[in-house]
């Protein structure tokens, strides 16, 4: 039975640090979920740059970085305020048996 995804929104500003939190946050939520350690590294790292991309491509101040834990997968968006210029990153987690 599915069950509705845990939801964490990150209002930022367009600052490199604050790029580098929301890629802490995904980091600990990939931990949390039980993904290998080189996975959440790697989902960190493309938290980050999605984010740096955002900053530099969306000429607002504030940017939106929605995470998503599903009983499957992770799921980051930032920007999803920008509807087809939102930036959407997934990743499966293994199951909890």
């Amino acid at each position: 039975m599915a069950t509705d995804p845990k939801r964490i929104e990150l209002r930022l500003d367009a600052d490199p640090s604050f790029a580098a939190a929301a890629g802490g946050a995904v980091r600990y939520l990939a931990e949390a979920a039980g993904m290998p350690e080189e996975l959440c590294r790697e989902f960190q790292e493309a938290t980050v740059r999605a984010c740096l991309e955002a900053f530099e491509s969306h000429s607002v101040h504030a940017h939106v970085v929605e995470l998503y834990r599903f009983d499957d997968r992770l799921e980051v968006v930032v920007d999803s305020n920008a509807g087809s210029a939102a930036i959407r990153l997934a990743r499966p987690v293994g199951s909890r048996d």
